[in-house]
């Protein structure tokens, strides 16, 4: 396992780099991507520099269901802890369910790479999510205006996974639809169970 869990702004700089090349179809991008024992931890590690920017996204729920806005520093810090514990989830239940679909479709020596990209797409996500919340807070958009945009960019995230997993799977079609689902699936899902929990 690697020494050094977080990876360093050289690494995040060289792995997104890599990502934007696997989006158009390059897959060259894929030896950007660190998918060694070590790169594969580390791409976990990737969470800590998505994670100020998640929290930012859950504090969009205070607009939404205004009862779930904490008062006090508790309220805060349950708030904060559960949001970070769904999210730190997000991240792991995909890497389980990748294992099992990598051995059922015989992709085994593809699980490290994915695991890796899926990881990086996490971080690239979670910035292209911030824009959409930032404007709600900046301007003075209506909801349905807001909405619209949030559906549009959170369409444009499924595309562009799609297109990096099926450029990471040399093109095949079937099982990088079927990746792509599972996963949008499994974001749900967690997303979900983090709104019943927070809003208890």
């Amino acid at each position: 396992m690697a020494t050094n869990l977080v990876p360093s702004r050289s690494e995040a700089r060289q792995s997104l780099a890599g990502l934007f090349y696997l989006i158009q179809r390059r897959p060259e991008g894929a030896r950007l991507l660190d998918a060694s024992p070590d790169g594969f931890w580390r791409s976990f590690g990737a969470f800590a520099w998505a994670w100020p920017v998640q929290c930012f996204l859950w504090t969009g729920i205070w607009r939404a269901l205004p009862d779930t806005r904490p008062e006090s520093a508790g309220e805060i810090f349950r708030f904060f802890f559960v949001s970070s514990s769904f999210d730190l989830a997000a991240w792991v239940v995909p890497a389980v369910l990748l294992l099992a679909v990598t051995q059922v479709f015989g992709l085994s020596g593809k699980y490290s790479q994915l695991v890796v990209v899926n990881n990086w797409f996490g971080l690239l996500s979670a910035y292209i999510g911030f824009f959409p919340a930032a404007l709600r807070y900046l301007t003075p958009v209506s909801e349905t205006v807001s909405a619209f945009i949030s559906v549009i960019v959170y369409m444009v995230v499924i595309w562009l996974y799609y297109r990096v997993i099926r450029t990471s799977l040399g093109g095949d079609l079937m099982i990088s639809i079927f990746i792509t689902l599972m996963m949008v699936m499994t974001g749900l899902i967690v997303s979900e169970l983090a709104f019943t929990a927070l809003a208890v």
